[in-house]
């Protein structure tokens, strides 16, 4: 008790000091009406204040952890080590600079001769002169603006700290590992979840991800939804090669997006059209196309397909998949997207996204006739018209066919038309456009494409960026977690499992 009244006493000591250097400068201030004068003023006192204080709390609990040990205590190796001084640190914590004293214990062993430094480990300061505070709200921070060195920038700016007390490459050695935990976390729920039978999945959910699933249901119960969607895709990133810049290779980064969906305010065009032709123009019923409600989270990284698919699966049922009366699949063709679809969900709709299927034509169209020729753009048009908004696959492998033949470009073994023609045989029964737009349903993957953008190529993909494969997978895990609004829940199990 007598210890704590003398820390409070000296506590509001500092204070004092702190509220009379305010006080001596308002009148400079308050000549000028110097708001952001005096706005800077208080935080830099604030601060200053607060690392203070923090100073004689981290000295008071390192005498009071010395007092129960004794100035002898057990060192790992089992010899005895022995308290041989008082020793001052300086650390980086979220209010400044702070230097406090602990005591120091030497062990006696010739053999071992380590040194300790008594509650440098318990407050997550072993080895390191920066906070736990610190660390993750840089991990945050590089999640989410481009660049290390920015991060340090913005973080010194907003904090008020002088710009050499961290640098780019600090921010980066500092968030890279907690990225890394962050992801190792994440896939060993994953795994734990994996090895049990996938009917009962939900059962297994625990610690952060209990809490997303409940209130993931909870949002579909208060949206009246039915309709879950899931969207696929891959985005090339570069990774630093063994030998230097030109030895720098490229990785593909697979991207998820999932989200719940209902009625939207947009009507379909397509159908409206259609349906006037059919009609005789007259009045039709005009049908609304679905639109994301509620939050869109996002699965990413440099996966194998197998692997992506368990972690989408997990993402899914974490946002309650299960309580959907149904699934929908966008992707652009890739076999390993429609694989895993029927692995994950196989009584999912799989809807090939039209803007890739109207790509292709333009492709084959250029390929013929050349790029911007007028033959290629009324051929192009007229196919997109008349066979692929109508889902009319037949007709459209038809025009494809009755093309004039081209050579395959160098190194390929088929032309382009072949290749489309492939292309389209593969996905023919994904590719019922009007009947999906007649039921409300979306046939572009507009939103995992935005997805890779944001998650991946606004971060990892600025110019100049290199990147190991250790750093890439942690930063897309810090992004996902802060993108996904999940960053602190993930640091809180991540701190109870340590």
């Amino acid at each position: 008790m007598a210890e704590q009244n003398k820390l409070l006493e000296e506590m509001l000591a500092r204070a004092e000091v702190s509220v009379k250097e305010i006080v001596g400068k308002l009148g400079e201030l308050e000549v000028r009406q110097d708001l952001v004068g005096l706005e800077g003023t208080i935080l830099e006192t604030v601060l200053r204040l607060g690392a203070t204080w923090m100073g004689l709390i981290l000295t008071t609990w390192a005498a009071n952890l010395a007092a129960e040990v004794g100035t002898r205590r057990v060192c790992a190796c089992g010899a005895m080590a022995r308290w041989v001084s008082l020793r001052a640190k300086t650390i980086l914590t979220l209010v400044g600079k702070v230097t406090y004293r602990r005591v120091y214990y030497h062990c006696q062993s010739k053999e071992c001769k380590h040194g300790e430094a008594l509650g440098d480990r318990e407050w997550g300061l072993e080895h390191t002169r920066t906070t736990p505070g610190v660390k993750r709200l840089l991990g945050y921070v590089s999640a989410s603006i481009v660049g290390f060195s920015a991060a340090a920038s913005l973080v010194c700016r907003t904090m008020r700290w002088p710009g050499q007390w961290l640098s780019g490459k600090q921010v980066q050695r500092l968030a890279e590992p907690l990225g890394t935990r962050l992801g190792e976390l994440e896939a060993a729920r994953i795994a734990r979840w994996w090895k049990m039978a996938t009917t009962g999945l939900t059962a297994l959910l625990d610690g952060s991800a209990r809490q997303v699933y409940e209130m993931a249901v909870k949002q579909a119960q208060e949206m009246a939804t039915e309709r879950f969607y899931v969207q696929m895709d891959g985005t090339m990133a570069r990774l630093r090669g063994a030998s230097g810049k030109g030895s720098d290779i490229w990785r593909e980064v697979k991207v998820g997006a999932v989200f719940w969906a209902a009625t939207g305010r947009h009507a379909s065009k397509l159908v409206e059209l259609i349906a006037k032709t059919a009609s005789g123009l007259k009045p039709v019923v005009r049908t609304f196309l679905d639109a994301p409600k509620g939050p869109i989270t996002y699965v990413t990284g440099l996966l194998t397909a197998a692997d992506f698919g368990v972690r989408l699966y997990a993402e899914a049922v974490l946002r309650g998949v299960e309580r959907a009366g149904q699934v929908v699949i966008l992707g652009d063709g890739a076999l390993w997207i429609w694989k895993l679809a029927e692995e994950h969900f196989p009584e999912a709709i799989q809807i090939l996204d039209f803007w890739h299927a109207s790509e292709w034509i333009w492709k084959v169209a250029k390929t013929v006739w050349g790029q911007g020729s007028p033959k290629a753009t009324a051929w192009a048009e007229a196919v997109i018209a008349n066979h692929l908004i109508l889902g009319d696959v037949v007709g459209l492998l038809a025009a494809i066919v009755a093309l004039p033949k081209v050579a395959p470009l160098p190194g390929e073994r088929k032309s382009v038309p072949e290749h489309a023609l492939e292309y389209f045989q593969n996905n023919a029964k994904r590719m019922s456009y009007l009947e999906y737009r007649a039921r409300g349903l979306e046939i572009g993957s507009g939103t995992v494409e935005s997805a890779g953008k944001r998650v991946v190529g606004q971060r990892c993909k600025a110019p100049g960026m290199r990147w190991s494969e250790e750093g890439l997978t942690a930063i897309l895990s810090l992004r996902t977690n802060v993108l996904n609004n999940r960053y602190d829940l993930t640091l809180a199990d991540l701190q109870e499992a340590a």
